[in-house]
């Protein structure tokens, strides 16, 4: 019953974070030689990370990070998961009396928040980033993974139509709980204003959603508004026809479902992995993320290609230097960033910080109660510690 309860939570409110039990877990029959995975501990995730284990009978150790209850995402872009995370539950959890080795394998998701480089000096763990997706983890670990390398929807993350409507069902649901109150107190002189603004927010948030590849314009506001041009043209159509309804009702209705659309529309990328966009670019439409790999700088490794979850990154084939080949797909995420090992990649955005609208808010909410603690205490904000940037010798 319990276990119901919590698939009714994680279908509407993945918003909030629900954390379980962090440390060591066995899968299976592991043994000295098992491999080493490391995961969030969301219980959303854990759960879905140790289905697909026993799924693919496959033995492993898994090491459950304190991210306080976020994903794996959200968490390395939030700074709940980083390379001072890891080392703490590499030491805490007691894994090295468990194996022979010394080789972590991380979900690639979390590479916003953790340098490789910095992970091995300090720990003396090998750190390698396997699959976008844990369904694709039983082919990471074949014996061939030149093959499973070259296979680029395993590094590319995607939004099937399955997570477009869980993800619709949790914009909705999490749209009512910042709206519900304007709308009670708007209805006192909009008579039912609430009740009939509660499915309509609904459906608004799941065609959002799921339609998001088909929609018009760009992510964000465009997308949103195009949306609301559509439902709004056949809400006038059935309303004209089938209910008669008054002129001036319905180009009041009109109005308040384009409004809706455009604001969930703009919302919209906080629930998708494939628009993190910031929020000038969700409102004006005008991509301004720009990432450039400087070729003097570059050593080949082709650790950007790996860690980017976009394919924005490519590698030539006889220098083995990195380029990028698809500006438009950077999500700006962080992850080249973080973990090129020559300071090779120029930007314009903070790496490691999550840029979906939600986050950014909370961020913005977040750095104004510092400042003003820091001006009452007649401080100054501390500087942001340096990033580890060099490979280890």
């Amino acid at each position: 019953m319990l276990d119901i309860l919590k698939d009714v939570w994680f279908l509407f409110g993945r918003l909030f974070p629900f954390p379980t039990k962090a440390g060591l877990r066995k899968v299976g029959n592991p043994n000295r030689q098992s491999p080493v995975l490391l995961t969030c501990n969301f219980e959303l995730t854990v759960r879905k990370v140790v289905q697909a284990l026993e799924h693919d009978h496959i033995d492993a150790w898994l090491l459950v990070a304190p991210t306080k209850g976020i994903n794996v995402w959200c968490a390395a872009g939030g700074g709940h998961l980083t390379t001072d995370t890891i080392v703490s539950v590499l030491k805490t959890s007691g894994i090295e009396n468990m194996v022979d080795h010394r080789q972590l394998i991380l979900p690639q998701l979390s590479a916003a928040g953790v340098n490789v480089w910095a992970l091995r000096e300090r720990s003396g763990w090998k750190s390698l980033f396997g699959p976008v997706d844990i369904k694709y983890l039983a082919a990471y670990l074949d014996k061939n993974r030149g093959k499973y390398l070259s296979q680029r929807e395993h590094r590319c993350v995607g939004f099937p139509l399955r997570d477009r409507f869980v993800m619709g069902v949790n914009l909705g649901f999490n749209s009512l709980l910042f709206l519900i109150l304007p709308f009670l107190i708007v209805s006192i002189w909009i008579n039912g204003l609430w009740w009939k603004s509660v499915p309509l927010i609904f459906l608004l948030s799941l065609f959002n959603s799921v339609l998001a590849l088909w929609l018009p314009g760009r992510p964000g506001v465009q997308k949103g508004f195009s949306l609301g041009l559509l439902v709004s043209a056949v809400f006038v159509l059935i309303s004209q026809t089938a209910w008669t309804m008054g002129q001036w009702e319905t180009l009041g209705w009109t109005g308040w479902i384009v409004l809706l659309s455009t604001y969930l529309g703009y919302d919209m990328p906080s629930w998708s992995p494939l628009w993190r966009a910031d929020v000038k670019e969700l409102v004006l439409g005008m991509k301004r993320t720009h990432v450039e790999v400087v070729p003097i700088r570059c050593i080949g490794c082709g650790l950007c290609k790996i860690v980017c979850p976009a394919n924005v990154f490519e590698q030539n084939p006889s220098t083995k230097k990195s380029a990028v080949v698809n500006m438009d797909a950077c999500q700006a995420c962080g992850a080249c960033i973080e973990n090129c090992p020559n300071n090779a990649i120029k930007n314009n955005f903070r790496a490691g910080v999550c840029s979906c609208p939600t986050c950014t808010v909370i961020n913005s909410v977040k750095s104004l109660k510092r400042k003003t603690t820091q001006q009452k205490k007649g401080g100054k904000e501390p500087a942001a510690a340096k990033r580890f940037s060099e490979p280890p010798a």
